[in-house]
């Protein structure tokens, strides 16, 4: 059942397409023959921010399923020149200095392990992991991921490893390390995998649904009921979707920060509904997965879009209204939910 209900979008979409528009004109505003820039300065490319590798790894999800042959080619290329020595993949790229950088983060950074974690899910799921410039990229990722302690990064990777055909020694590993994180730190009023809500939150059920739904697992199901329910009830102000704000984090038994809301905990709650509705036929499911998506065009507590006239999303939802930048990852999981929403 589609999700895509709002008057709002159907008159700007018919309005963009009538200006020869696709739902991919600002991801291609963002992109070079490089890659997709980082961030955005309002409306522009911010191009003194270089390249970051996630964003390619997401956006090459969305041209894939698009069927943008082109961009796809351009992420792609962009994942190979960025391997490094050791086999494992550069972070950065500038083109001042026309050179690839980790500006000093260790192998074991955070942000690393889940820039890796979401390369691998693009890699699998777009089943460019059998092309030969990219198996052993692969490969080298799936060794590193043993050593992985970001559960983000652990749950971007399953999302790509349920695309195999069986479950693999890394797939088993990754998916009992969050059976064990949910398991220590889970309480009866705090039914999550840490004692904190960040950014991203909702990937990690998403990736117990989908272990369930294709390993047939238990305990992924149990899991990704509760911690679905979890989110649901605290990602909201009086039944309106509200994302975890960025300024301080949320924290157990501490203040839940209001502002600032990112588009890409929007988007992975709709990912994440749409595929609970899915596996359950459960109507809640589907009535907040609609919530969440309607969160982008002002069903919000500020009840400001965050998508302008030509379908392209900004960065944020803040105190003062909408941050008017407009970055690669709020454009590209905007695509992701939309891609969810219409089906």
């Amino acid at each position: 059942m589609p999700l895509l209900s709002t008057s709002t979008f159907s008159e700007l979409f018919s309005s963009v397409m009538k200006n020869n528009f696709s739902p991919l004109w600002k991801i291609k505003q963002l992109t070079t023959n490089i890659g997709i820039y980082q961030h955005g300065k309002l409306n522009l490319p911010d191009r003194r921010m270089g390249y970051a590798l996630e964003d390619q790894a997401r956006a090459l999800i969305v041209a894939h399923e698009f069927k943008d042959k082109n961009l796809e080619e351009i992420y792609l290329n962009y994942i190979i020149r960025s391997k490094r020595p050791d086999g494992l993949l550069y972070h950065y790229y500038y083109e001042d200095s026309r050179s690839f950088n980790d500006e000093g983060f260790p192998a074991v950074a955070t942000s690393i392990q889940e820039a890796y974690g979401i390369t691998l899910w693009s890699l699998l799921a777009t089943g460019n992991f059998k092309k030969n410039q990219l198996k052993e990229i692969v490969e080298r990722l799936k060794d590193n991921a043993y050593f992985w302690t970001s559960p983000r990064a652990m749950a971007a990777a399953l999302l790509g490893l349920v695309h195999l055909p069986n479950q693999d020694s890394l797939e088993k590993e990754l998916t009992e390390k969050l059976h064990n994180l949910f398991k220590s730190t889970a309480q009866e009023k705090w039914n999550w995998f840490e004692n904190y809500l960040v950014y991203a939150n909702a990937i990690l059920p998403w990736a117990m649904w989908e272990v369930a739904d294709k390993r047939k697992c238990v305990k992924s199901l149990e899991i990704a009921k509760k911690t679905t329910i979890f989110l649901i009830e605290n990602c909201q102000i009086d039944a309106i979707p509200a994302p975890i704000g960025n300024n301080g984090w949320f924290k157990k038994g501490g203040e839940k920060p209001i502002y600032d809301q990112q588009p890409v905990d929007a988007a992975y709650m709709v990912c994440l509904l749409k595929k609970a509705y899915h596996a359950t036929q459960n109507q809640l499911y589907l009535t907040w997965a609609k919530k969440w998506w309607n969160w982008f065009w002002g069903g919000n507590i500020q009840k400001k879009s965050l998508i302008d006239e030509n379908l392209a999303c900004y960065d944020a939802l803040t105190p003062g209204g909408v941050n008017l930048n407009q970055g690669a990852e709020s454009n590209i999981c905007f695509l992701l939910a939309y891609l969810v929403a219409k089906d």
